[in-house]
């Protein structure tokens, strides 16, 4: 892939992203902002992986190509169903690729670098990333990891603006604030295993299977720039203090530090 390419990729999102804003639906521009500013800022953590991994010019266009275009069937999707929940409306994934294929945005690309980008965006989303050829498992954990880095940012300022500022919070709410824990979401972080999106009940559910997402992020820099912005320990203030999340935080911390340690 040129510069002049992924220049012109930049011009085409945000041409595309313009024509969802109206004059006066309030919550659509809001949403579609929201996921606007979101693609912006993990181009920038993109960028920063590829340059910490020490990538060459072209793949690290690719890459950042990839979180250009990872949640760009986001869009689409909130004007027509009026929510981002994949399991009301459609698989963000797979919708981003068909926005891709419908406008011909790729094909001045080569079929590998354009088998790349789809392959890449298609498996961004899911639980765990299926057998892929080496050059695209690549690619597919860069956009994980730089999307994770972001949405733990977002999480962790929405979880506090909802305890904190509620007047403030504007997210959708998928679950009940209620104090509960699901066992089975204890015990699996008790053994570092990743949650299954059934197994959440609760708010503080979903922050636990935010504490595991530390078991699949691919690059220690990723792990390393997670610690050190201090998004683990932030979620961990705002759960229950209970002798099980405590037990279960410290699990959780102690294989972060532990392979940070042994990593470097």
């Amino acid at each position: 892939m040129q510069d002049s390419e992924l220049i012109k990729f930049k011009e085409w999102f945000t041409d595309f992203v313009r024509g969802f804003y109206t004059a006066d639906d309030e919550f659509l521009n809001a949403n579609i902002q929201l996921k606007e500013c979101h693609t912006h800022r993990v181009c920038n953590e993109m960028c920063q992986l590829t340059a910490a991994l020490k990538m060459d010019e072209k793949d690290s266009r690719i890459a950042e190509a990839i979180a250009l275009f990872h949640d760009v069937g986001r869009f689409p999707q909130f004007q027509k169903y009026r929510t981002y929940k994949d399991t009301i409306s459609e698989n963000h994934c797979q919708l981003a690729v068909k926005v891709l294929a419908e406008h011909n945005v790729l094909a001045v690309l080569s079929v590998d670098d354009r088998l790349i980008i789809e392959k890449a965006i298609e498996f961004h989303g899911i639980k765990e990333l299926p057998s892929l050829n080496e050059r695209i498992l690549h690619f597919a954990k860069l956009i994980r990891d730089a999307d994770k880095i972001d949405i733990f940012e977002l999480l962790v300022e929405n979880y506090r603006l909802m305890a904190e500022e509620p007047e403030k919070f504007k997210w959708e709410v998928e679950f009940p604030d209620t104090p509960e824990c699901n066992p089975e979401v204890i015990d699996a972080l008790r053994n570092g295993q990743l949650i299954h999106y059934d197994q959440i009940k609760t708010i503080n559910d979903a922050k636990l299977l935010q504490l595991g997402w530390v078991y699949d992020v691919y690059f220690d820099y990723s792990l390393q720039q997670i610690s050190d912005r201090g998004y683990l320990q932030a979620i961990i203030n705002l759960l229950p203090k209970t002798n099980e999340i405590r037990q279960v935080s410290d699990c959780v911390l102690s294989y972060v530090e532990d392979r940070i340690q042994r990593n470097r």
